[in-house]
């Protein structure tokens, strides 16, 4: 994704794959890579998806994550590159004073930013959270994936620094696929879904055949006609 965009891209590093020193090699590999930033979250690695229903979040202790925050900060060679600690209080099931605490010890840390998440289907939690949270500390990036109706009017109302929509892309590919699919099974043919899928020749611009085409006369030798 670096080697073909040139907006930020802010990696999802789970838990940061173990204690502070995988966390801080992660970051470094991440840099020399041209990555923007990497959002952090406070459970216990393995972890589990905080979307699920029924499943116990259990959480690291928030002193040693504000820990792995600092040593992430300290093994940084660009200082631009950005670190989001992403609190998971909400979501296993604690309340604001909690998801509060967290977010403040991670911001005395250092994070660049504080990711609060909520799967509830309304943004109530969030809410609270931004009436109660110091802006200066730190801005507050926002996954509004269960609470997408609420609008993005009112997280701007809020505070909210930053909405990231964050399956959304796979989840509509995987249902084109479904669908795609089901459409040539039924009809045992192509006729109804070839004006609805991308051309082979949209699939040759974005690996950018041209250039390859150009690479070709410049690099290998001639052919005898």
């Amino acid at each position: 994704m670096s080697d073909v965009t040139s907006i930020p891209i802010l990696l999802d590093a789970d838990t940061g794959y173990g204690n502070f020193n995988n966390a801080r090699r992660l970051v470094r590999k991440l840099e020399s890579r041209g990555i923007a930033g990497a959002c952090f979250e406070d459970k216990l690695f393995p972890k589990t998806n905080s979307l699920h229903d029924n499943r116990a979040q259990p959480l690291a202790d928030p002193n040693e994550f504000g820990l792995k925050i600092e040593a992430c900060k300290d093994a940084l060679r660009d200082p631009d590159f950005c670190i989001v600690a992403r609190v998971e209080a909400f979501i296993a099931g604690w309340g604001l004073d909690e998801a509060l605490a967290r977010a403040t010890t991670y911001a005395d840390a250092g994070a660049d930013a504080i990711l609060m998440h909520s799967r509830r289907s309304d943004s109530e939690e969030i809410e609270a959270f931004m009436r109660v949270w110091d802006r200066s500390k730190a801005p507050v990036v926002i996954v509004p994936t269960k609470y997408y109706r609420t609008p993005t009017e009112t997280f701007r109302e809020w505070g909210v620094s930053t909405v990231i929509w964050a399956n959304h892309n796979v989840r509509a590919a995987i249902g084109a696929m479904q669908g795609v699919t089901r459409q040539i099974y039924e009809d045992q043919s192509l006729v109804n879904v070839e004006e609805k899928i991308a051309s082979v020749k949209e699939i040759f611009r974005l690996q950018d055949d041209d250039e390859l085409v150009e690479a070709e006369k410049r690099y290998l030798p001639a052919k005898d006609d």
